[in-house]
């Protein structure tokens, strides 16, 4: 029999012990709530107090091309040139050629402002502790979020921050199957921002704002966890299909390269992402998955290839509705809602955009809003 891998055996040996958790939020994590089973809402009512008083994180990086310039290498083997970032389609392929008043591409401020934590300050799974809400809620999935972008960084070495806080904490579900989604806000600003604004009290004026929701579920029992494996071997029992034909799609197949990559840039640690027995005897998926937010920058990369030359990609709202997994095709759609002759005479124009897995059904769904100059 083949011995697990060593993130997995290390998972066995850290769940659940108080020497895993981070220092910074300890009390909260150490804490059982295994008696926690939806009929006190005085218990829920404790978690959600000390989760929004947690203290925000401030993240400072440096808007060098690198990041981005490795997240389009990674990318270049599996979608189409006409969606690849502008600058990488003329030339920019290697850092050296990257120019320093090049716009940072939609989706790659998500490979910046990396967690600087050291692998004893996370969670067993490889997770941020700032936003779990602690055991027996220790399955941790990204549900979905919404973007603004109301700022043009540029690829220029300029000092700049994300100021990360929790903004809500909800509990859904029936007794005993309570989910806790967990409400990010993640406000991107250059360094004279930042101090103009947040060290003021003001709020941003200038920047990118994220709000993604990550929702955490309990651990599973070993019933549960065959069930679950077996469920997902079998595929998705019921299939949502996309009501509308796409203007223009792409199909890709994500290997572990890409994964791996992905997880690097980003400085993510997630087991879910790296260690398929893991994600097998733990989680109950029958692979790797595919990360939310590589599924949002592929999608944000298709619509940007359908815009105009004076047109901006304002917002996006998408949700998460079925993981992907590696290995396995995914389709990515965009379709104009907008009249076509209708929206060439106004500034904005309304989008669809959605990733259909290898069944043809609906994993994430998301509408968007362009601007004109």
């Amino acid at each position: 029999m083949r011995a697990a891998p060593a993130s997995f055996r290390l998972f066995q040996r850290c769940r659940g012990l108080s020497s895993s958790i981070s220092r910074y939020y300890r009390p909260s994590l150490c804490r059982s709530y295994s008696s926690f089973n939806g009929s006190s809402q005085d218990k829920f009512e404790s978690i959600r107090a000390e989760m929004l008083g947690r203290p925000h994180q401030l993240n400072w990086d440096v808007m060098s091309p690198t990041n981005s310039t490795l997240l389009n290498i990674a990318l270049a083997d599996f979608i189409p040139e006409s969606c690849q970032a502008p600058a990488y389609q003329t030339g920019a392929r290697t850092i050296d050629k990257v120019d320093p008043n090049t716009r940072l591409p939609y989706g790659h401020f998500l490979v910046y402002f990396p967690l600087q934590k050291a692998a004893s300050e996370l969670c067993p799974d490889g997770t941020d502790p700032m936003h779990s809400p602690g055991g027996p809620f220790e399955r941790r999935m990204w549900a979905g979020g919404s973007i603004e972008f109301n700022d043009d960084f540029r690829l220029d070495s300029s000092s700049v921050v994300c100021k990360e806080s929790i903004d809500e904490v909800t509990v859904k579900d029936a007794e005993g199957q309570e989910k806790i989604f967990v409400d990010v806000l993640r406000e991107y600003m250059r360094k004279q921002d930042f101090e103009n604004t947040s060290l003021r009290g003001l709020p941003m004026a200038q920047g990118i704002r994220e709000r993604r929701t990550l929702v955490f579920m309990r651990g599973v029992s070993k019933e549960q966890l065959r069930e679950n494996l077996a469920k997902a071997s079998k595929g998705r029992g019921r299939i949502v299909k996309a009501p509308n034909a796409p203007d223009f799609s792409i199909t890709l197949t994500p290997t572990p390269t890409l994964l791996f990559h992905y997880s690097a840039l980003t400085f993510n640690a997630h087991l879910i992402h790296l260690d398929p027995t893991f994600c097998r005897e733990v989680e109950g998926h029958r692979n790797l998955l595919v990360h939310g937010p590589l599924s949002l920058t592929l999608m944000l990369s298709v619509l940007r290839s359908r815009l105009e030359p004076d047109e901006k990609i304002y917002k996006i709202d998408y949700r998460n509705l079925a993981p992907l997994y590696v290995n396995e095709p995914v389709r990515v759609s965009v379709r104009a809602n907008n009249n076509s002759d209708q929206a060439m005479n106004e500034r904005s124009r309304k989008w669809e955009v959605w990733v259909e897995d290898q069944e043809g059904g609906l994993s994430v769904k998301g509408t968007a809003v362009s601007l004109r100059a």
